[in-house]
């Protein structure tokens, strides 16, 4: 919400104030203080309220989305399909609803296949991860791996090198798919 020109207060003019005042003694100045203060006090409580109409206003907005976005959704996705048009959003009273094309993303539907490729195509991907504790942390630091037969290694791999290698290569790697959906708003 927004305070305009015809708004009694606005943020332009200054607060009422005795024609004449000045600090001139402890009256006058006590006077200053305390309305500072209680502008302090008023500037809290407003804080504070506002605190909580942002709240409410946010589990307002969940409990709506929850409930009825799924109808939101679907009905809007029937409009922009009968209009046959390139827009992908509807405007109404109260404001807009539609889809946004999400930005391309990397789903990975069998990690191990992904793993594989990237031992073969993509050694930067390839992430180890390896755990020991007392000696076995020692002679690792020292040794190579082989060395540590109580040495656990846990291998994973990095899907941001992943996702630049499809970038760049346009190769969609096994074990992977890019996907483009689109998501549903309102505003």
């Amino acid at each position: 919400m927004t305070i305009d020109a015809s708004t009694p207060e606005s943020e332009s003019e200054p607060p009422m104030v005795p024609e004449a005042f000045a600090v001139r003694d402890a009256s006058s100045a006590n006077w200053l203080v305390r309305r500072i203060v209680e502008a302090r006090r008023y500037a809290d409580h407003v804080r504070a309220w506002a605190a909580l109409e942002i709240r409410r206003a946010e589990r307002d907005e969940q409990f709506f989305l929850q409930r009825y976005g799924g109808q939101l959704e679907e009905w809007a996705n029937a409009e922009i399909n009968a209009r046959e048009g390139r827009r992908r959003s509807i405007c109404l009273p109260a404001g807009t609803s539609g889809f946004r094309r999400g930005r391309p993303h990397l789903l990975i539907h069998d990690a191990d296949g992904l793993l594989s490729w990237c031992r073969t195509n993509l050694l930067d991907a390839l992430v180890l991860e390896i755990n020991a504790t007392g000696v076995e942390a020692e002679k690792l630091r020292q040794f190579q791996r082989e060395n540590c037969a109580h040495a656990r290694s846990v291998e994973s791999l990095s899907k941001s090198v992943v996702e630049q290698h499809v970038r760049d290569t346009g190769e969609c790697p096994n074990g992977a798919e890019i996907a483009c959906g689109e998501k549903f708003f309102v505003k």
